[in-house]
């Protein structure tokens, strides 16, 4: 039995700068060389990426005591 959830398979995407056809999960445009945004997909029950220790917007620890 498969506990995996379902893959939503998608076909190529078009730029938004130039509007080339990209293959999916390319990281630029095969075009004009613009950087796209590739869609994070988190697994159930991970924590949000703010939540994560480093992560861009984390929240920064107190400095330690004498530092």
């Amino acid at each position: 039995m498969c506990f995996r959830p379902p893959v939503a398979v998608e076909g190529p995407k078009n730029c938004p700068k130039c509007g080339a056809e990209v293959p999916t999960g390319a990281a630029k445009c095969l075009g004009c060389g613009a950087a796209l945004q590739v869609p994070v997909v988190l697994a159930p029950g991970a924590p949000a990426a703010s939540k994560v220790p480093g992560a861009p917007g984390a929240p920064t620890p107190p400095p330690a005591p004498g530092a």
